[in-house]
């Protein structure tokens, strides 16, 4: 999704992707002369939430940009939720304030007054939570994603 076409050139070689202004890889960057190189999204979270400006910012702009893309979606598709994963879930308010600002002004009216925007519980296992249940499904062994199953029946091996 394309946020600013004049924006930096992102891996797919088009300019202002979503991507460019939300991933750590393009994020990251801008704390290395401050915080140091070896810098992590989950570092970067966890100084955040200590109450560290730079950081906190850095979180804020991301919120806003995934917001301006989250408001996109809710003018074409109008989610009723929108789930937050991964590392930056864990920064809370800090970056689902911005995300829900950034919707409301920029989404239709109607489809911003609905959508809820939360934190997934799976936070930074997400990724690979979902493969496997991808992986899963594809092998056609389901009843391990099944969650009907009563709690104490044994999986099947």
């Amino acid at each position: 999704m394309t946020l600013d076409e004049a924006g930096p050139v992102c891996r797919c070689g088009n300019r202002g992707c979503l991507e460019t202004f939300t991933a750590a890889r393009y994020v990251l960057p801008l704390l290395h002369s401050t915080h140091g190189t070896d810098l992590t999204v989950a570092r970067m979270v966890e100084l955040a939430r200590g109450g560290d400006p730079g950081c906190r910012r850095v979180i804020g702009d991301v919120g806003r940009h995934i917001g301006s893309g989250v408001a996109n979606l809710c003018n074409l598709l109008n989610p009723s939720r929108v789930v937050l994963g991964g590392d930056l879930a864990d920064s809370g308010e800090l970056v689902l304030g911005p995300i829900r600002e950034s919707v409301s002004r920029y989404a239709i009216p109607s489809a911003a007054r609905q959508l809820e925007v939360v934190p997934g519980a799976l936070g930074g296992r997400s990724e690979v939570l979902g493969a496997l249940a991808l992986v899963l499904s594809e092998m056609g062994d389901a009843t391990l994603l099944d969650d009907s199953r009563p709690s104490d029946t044994p999986v099947p091996a």
